[in-house]
C-alpha cells in the first residue's frame, strides 16, 4: 500500500529515499511485532475471533475507519495518549477521528497512567 505522500517522496533525491525506505521498513517491523504482541495478548483474554491488519498511510485516523470497513470489522480497539485539548487541536487526533466516522464501535483506551488514577482525558 503506497500513499501519494510516500510517491511524490520517492522521486526525491536517492539519500532521502534510501533513509524513507530504512524508516518505514523499521515502522513496518515495528508494527509487526506490536500486533502480534497484541494478538497474544487478545487470545490470551479469550478473544478467539480476533484479526489484525498492517496498512501504511500518512492518515492513520481515515486509513483506521476505512481498514475497518474493507475488512467488516464489528469494533475498533484504539489508544488514547491524552494530551490534552490544546494540543489536539493542532496536531489532531486519530481516537477523534475514529470516534466521529467509524460505523462501528470504538473502544478507547486512556494513557496506562490516566487509566490507573482514573483520571483520564476525554477524547
Amino acid at each position: 500500500y503506497t500513499t501519494p505522500a510516500m510517491s511524490m517522496a520517492m522521486e526525491g533525491p536517492p539519500m532521502i529515499v534510501d533513509d524513507l525506505a530504512r524508516a518505514m521498513e523499521s515502522h513496518v517491523k515495528d508494527g509487526k511485532t506490536l500486533g502480534k504482541r497484541f494478538m497474544h495478548m487478545a487470545k490470551e483474554a479469550g478473544i478467539a475471533t480476533t484479526r489484525a491488519y498492517l496498512h501504511v498511510d500518512t492518515k492513520p485516523g481515515q486509513a483506521l475507519v476505512k481498514s475497518a470497513k474493507e475488512h467488516d470489522a464489528s469494533l475498533i480497539i484504539v489508544g488514547n495518549r491524552g494530551i490534552g485539548a490544546f494540543k489536539r487541536t493542532f496536531l489532531g487526533s486519530v481516537s477523534d477521528h475514529i470516534l466521529h466516522h467509524a460505523h462501528i464501535p470504538v473502544v478507547v483506551v486512556p494513557p496506562a497512567a490516566a487509566a490507573a488514577t482514573g483520571d483520564a482525558k476525554a477524547s
